[in-house]
């Protein structure tokens, strides 16, 4: 696999391009995603992507919580997104950072759990975005057979881990499109 076809690379690709949709009188929008807009979505992108690269390099999780709580949009919020995915793609594509643990604010994990994580983030955020401002909400098939792969074993705790809205519905048959099992079960509910 190139580093072009990596799947965090194609999530990336998708939510930029999502975010580049955005026009001037639609950034204080509600999403989906509760409690923010278009803005603080696109914010906690930015900030958990530089976070994410600062921690797969080495970064503390002191660190990383100070990254979080900075605001990284600035007059140009594109070019601040294209800095922080450039920079968290050159630190989690790397298979070298699979095995490296790296102490994230949730609790020390490998890097390869951080790449998973990230991934998931962008193509719940890139629905987000999608819904928000009326534009077509599909995601990658291939995205969200790997997301799903890594978050469906945590279906039974992941409505209190406080990160996904109310968790799953229960009201999304098993033969639903995997996609929207997906998002049901990250708290979205297509």
């Amino acid at each position: 696999m190139t580093t072009t076809d990596h799947p965090l690379v194609t999530a990336s690709r998708q939510f930029r391009a999502v975010a580049a949709m955005v026009r001037d009188d639609q950034w204080d929008l509600p999403t989906p995603c509760p409690d923010w807009n278009v803005t603080e979505v696109l914010g906690h992108v930015i900030a958990g992507s530089q976070m994410s690269a600062a921690i797969a390099a080495g970064a503390g999780r002191a660190e990383a919580i100070d990254l979080l709580s900075t605001q990284f949009i600035s007059g140009d919020p594109l070019a601040a997104l294209d800095v922080a995915l450039a920079l968290q793609e050159a630190a989690l594509v790397d298979s070298a950072v699979d095995d490296r643990v790296c102490q994230h604010p949730a609790g020390d994990m490998p890097g390869a759990q951080l790449r998973s994580f990230r991934m998931s983030d962008l193509l719940v955020h890139q629905w987000d975005l999608a819904r928000a401002i009326g534009v077509n909400d599909t995601l990658n098939s291939d995205v969200v057979q790997i997301v799903w792969d890594d978050i469906s074993p945590m279906a039974p705790v992941i409505a209190q881990l406080g990160v996904f809205g109310n968790g799953p519905s229960g009201t999304v048959p098993d033969h639903a499109p995997l996609h929207e099992r997906l998002l049901d079960l990250m708290g979205r509910r297509p």
